[in-house]
C-alpha cells in the first residue's frame, strides 16, 4: 500500500472512476435516443449495470473482468442501443449521427453543474483530511476488502464472496484497475466522484425538469445541491453506507429522465430510464423502490391537481387512487413473503425511538445527530414550497414527494407498530437513509426559493428596476443560509466519521497500519492469519493484501469462522478447529490491546490474550500488535 498523503496524487484516480462512470452509460442512452442533461444524468446507472452485469456473466464464463472487457461490453451495450432504435424507435429527424451522439451542452447547465462541484470538493475535502485516511466505521472493512477481493480475483460477480449486490463495489474495481490508487485511497475518491460529479448533475437535472430551464433555477440548482447535511455529508461517513450513498446519488438523474420521458412519450427515453434499472438494482435495491414511490406520488399528486382544475372527472380521479391504494397495499404485503432477503431487511429494529414531534423536526429541520435545527435549510424550504404552490403548480408532485420522504422518515424514528416494516423496511427501517432519501425532492424545494427570493426582494424600491441584482442576491441566498450558516456544523459532521475523538472508535490509526504493515511483511504471500477483528487485523487484507480469515467486523455467527473464533485456545483438544485451521490455511494469528467499540467477545473468546494460548509461538511485537505462528495444529 502506498501512501496518498495530498489530494493532487488522486487527480488519476478521479478522472478514471468519474470517466467509467459516465462514459459507458453516456453512450448507450444517447445511442437511445435520450439528449440533454437527462442523458448525464442517468448514466452513471446505466454505466454500472453495464459493469455489474457483464462483469457477473464474464465470470461465469471463465473470463477475468478488465478494462477490455469493459470496452467490448460497452461496444456490445451501444449496439444493441442503436439495434432497439432502428427497430423499435425513432431517433430526432432533424439531427445529423454525430450531433445525435455527442449532444450539444447548454452553457449555464454546465456552470451550475460546476458550481455544484467545487462547493461539493469544497466542503467535503478538508474534513476527510487525507485521502487515505479510514472512516471509522465497521461497515467500511467489508466495502474494503470487497474492493480487494475483486482486484485480486478478477471476479467481480454479484456472487464473489457471497451474494450481495455488486454495482458499488466493481465500479470502483474496474477503475482501479490501471493502478491509479490503492484500495483505501481509491474508495475514497470514488465516494468524492459520487457526491461531487453525479449528485450535482442529477440535482440540476431534476430541477430544470421540475421547475423550467431558467438560468436562475439552473444556478440555484447547483448551489441547493450543497444545501443538506443530511445529504451527501452523512452518508459520507455514517454506517458507512457506501451503496446507499451512490444509490441515492443516482436516484435524481433516473428521476428527471422518468419524468421527462412519461411527459414526452418517447421511447428512446423510457428504454433509457429502462436501461438505469438494472445498475440501481445492482447497487442498492431500495433505489427501485424510491422510484416506484416517487412515481405513484407524481400519479397520485397530478391526478389531484388534474381533478381540482377540472381536467378530470373525480369518479375518474377516485378510480385511479383506489387501484393505486390497492396494487400498493398488496405489494407491500406480498413482496417479505416472496423473498426471504426482503423479510430480513425488514426485520432491523433500532434503539433510540423518538416522539413524532422531534422526528419531524430532525428531518425537516435537519436536526439528524446534530444538535442544532439548520433555520437557514428550513427557511429556504419553506420559501420554495410556498413558490410551488402559488406560482410553479406543475411542480406539486415534488412537493408530494417530499412530503412522502418526511412521513416514512417520522413512521421509521418514532413508529413502534410492526406494519410500519413493510413500508420502511426496504430501507432497514433506518432513519439516517430515509433523511437522505428526503434531499432528493428536497433539493427542488431549496432551488425553487431563489425565484421565491427575487420576487420578494423585487417589492424592494432600490431592487425593482434592477432585476439582475435581485436574482443574484436571491440565487446567492442559498450558500448564504446554508452552507454560511452551518458551514462549522457540517465540518464537524464528517470530520467526526473520520477523526472520532475516542481511541476506542478508532478502527486502525496510521501508526496501528504502520504496525500491521511491518507485522504482514513476515507473513509468507497467501499463508491465512487470524485475529480479533475488533483489533482492526481485517483490514490487513485491503490494505496489504494479506489473507485474513476474517474481513469483516464482528465475527460471524456460523461457520469456520466462529469455531475458531471460540475454540482457538483450545485448539490442542479441539480437532474440529484444527479442521477449520487447515481449510483455510491459517498459520499465524495477530494479538492485539486494541479493542475498537463494536465488540462482541462471545464470539472471539478464543482469540484472546494469545500469550498465553498453547499452539501458538510469538513471533514479534511491533505497537500494539504481536505477530504469532500457530504451532498446535
Amino acid at each position: 500500500m502506498t501512501r496518498m498523503a495530498h489530494w493532487v496524487e488522486t487527480i488519476p484516480a478521479f478522472v478514471v472512476l468519474t470517466v467509467v462512470l459516465l462514459l459507458p452509460g453516456w453512450l448507450v442512452v444517447r445511442a437511445l435516443g435520450t439528449r440533454g442533461l437527462e442523458a448525464l444524468a442517468v448514466s452513471p446507472a446505466v454505466s454500472v449495470g453495464v459493469v455489474a452485469v457483464c462483469a457477473t456473466l464474464a465470470q461465469r464464463v471463465g473470463v477475468r473482468w478488465g478494462l477490455l472487457p469493459l470496452l467490448a461490453s460497452t461496444v456490445v451495450a451501444v449496439g444493441v442501443a442503436l439495434l432497439a432504435m432502428r427497430l423499435v424507435g425513432r431517433h430526432d429527424a432533424g439531427l445529423g449521427p454525430t450531433r445525435r451522439l455527442l449532444g450539444r451542452p447548454r452553457p449555464d447547465a454546465v456552470v451550475a453543474v460546476a458550481i455544484g462541484v467545487l462547493l461539493a470538493l469544497a466542503t467535503i475535502v478538508p474534513a476527510i483530511g487525507r485521502p487515505d485516511e479510514l472512516v471509522d466505521s465497521p461497515d467500511a472493512v467489508y466495502h474494503l476488502n470487497r474492493i480487494r477481493l475483486f482486484l485480486d480475483t478478477g471476479n467481480f460477480s454479484i456472487a464473489n464472496p457471497t451474494f450481495y449486490p455488486n454495482g458499488f463495489h466493481a465500479w470502483i474495481a474496474t477503475s482501479l484497475l490501471p493502478g491509479v490508487a490503492d484500495v483505501l485511497p481509491g474508495t475514497n475518491v470514488a465516494t468524492l466522484v459520487l457526491a461531487a460529479v453525479a449528485w450535482p448533475i442529477g440535482c440540476v437535472a431534476l430541477a430544470r425538469h421540475a421547475l423550467g430551464t431558467s438560468r436562475l433555477v439552473t444556478y440555484a440548482a447547483g448551489l441547493a445541491s450543497a444545501a443538506f447535511i443530511a445529504f451527501p455529508t452523512m452518508l459520507l461517513g455514517w454506517g458507512v453506507l457506501w451503496p446507499n450513498l451512490m444509490a441515492t446519488a443516482l436516484t435524481p438523474g433516473a428521476l428527471a429522465l422518468m419524468l421527462q420521458a412519461a411527459r414526452s412519450r418517447r421511447l428512446g427515453q423510457w428504454l433509457g430510464f429502462a436501461a438505469a434499472m438494472p445498475g440501481l438494482a445492482l447497487i442498492q435495491p431500495n433505489a427501485l423502490v424510491a422510484l416506484v414511490l416517487f412515481a405513484l406520488v407524481w400519479f397520485v399528486a397530478a391526478r389531484v391537481r388534474a381533478g381540482l382544475l377540472g381536467h378530470l372527472a373525480w369518479w375518474r380521479v377516485a378510480r385511479d387512487l383506489g387501484a393505486v391504494a390497492v396494487v400498493g397495499v398488496v405489494g407491500l404485503v406480498a413482496a417479505p413473503l416472496v423473498s426471504a432477503r426482503l423479510a430480513s431487511t425488514q426485520s432491523y429494529e433500532w434503539d433510540g425511538r423518538v416522539p413524532a414531534w422531534t422526528a419531524l423536526v430532525e428531518v425537516v429541520g435537519g436536526r439528524l445527530q446534530i444538535s442544532a435545527v439548520l433555520w437557514g435549510l428550513l427557511v429556504l424550504l419553506v420559501l420554495g414550497t410556498g413558490w410551488i404552490v402559488r406560482r410553479a403548480r406543475a411542480a406539486l408532485p415534488v412537493v408530494a414527494m417530499w412530503v412522502a420522504c418526511v412521513v416514512l422518515y417520522v413512521m421509521a424514528a418514532s413508529s413502534t407498530a410492526a406494519w410500519t416494516s413493510l413500508v420502511t423496511g426496504y430501507w432497514y427501517n433506518d432513519k439516517v437513509r430515509l433523511a437522505s432519501l428526503a434531499a432528493v425532492p428536497g433539493v427542488v424545494l431549496v432551488a425553487a426559493s431563489a425565484p421565491a427570493l427575487r420576487a420578494l426582494l423585487r417589492r424592494i424600491p432600490p431592487l425593482r428596476a434592477r432585476p439582475v441584482v435581485a436574482a443574484a442576491v436571491a440565487v446567492l441566498a442559498i450558500p448564504a443560509l446554508t452552507l454560511g450558516l452551518n458551514g462549522g456544523t457540517r465540518f464537524r459532521v464528517l470530520d467526526g466519521f473520520f477523526h472520532p475523538g475516542e481511541a476506542r472508535k478508532v478502527i486502525l490509526s496510521f501508526e496501528a497500519q504502520d504496525s500491521l504493515r511491518r507485522l504482514a511483511a513476515r507473513i509468507p504471500a497467501g499463508d491465512g492469519v487470524v485475529g480479533r477483528p475488533e483489533n482492526g487485523s481485517p483490514l490487513m487484507f485491503a490494505l496489504f493484501g494479506t489473507n485474513t480469515l476474517y474481513r469483516s467486523i464482528p465475527i460471524p455467527t456460523t461457520g469456520d469462522e466462529i469455531v475458531i473464533g471460540t475454540g482457538f485456545d483450545d485448539m490442542a483438544n479441539r480437532p474440529d478447529v484444527c479442521d477449520a485451521l487447515a481449510r483455510h490455511d491459517v498459520r499465524w494469528a495477530i494479538d492485539s490491546t486494541h479493542v475498537y467499540w463494536l465488540d462482541y467477545p462471545e464470539r472471539s473468546s478464543g482469540l484472546t490474550g494469545l500469550a498465553d494460548v498453547s499452539g501458538v509461538e510469538r513471533v514479534a511485537t511491533d505497537g500494539d500488535y504481536t505477530l504469532y505462528r500457530v504451532t498446535g495444529c
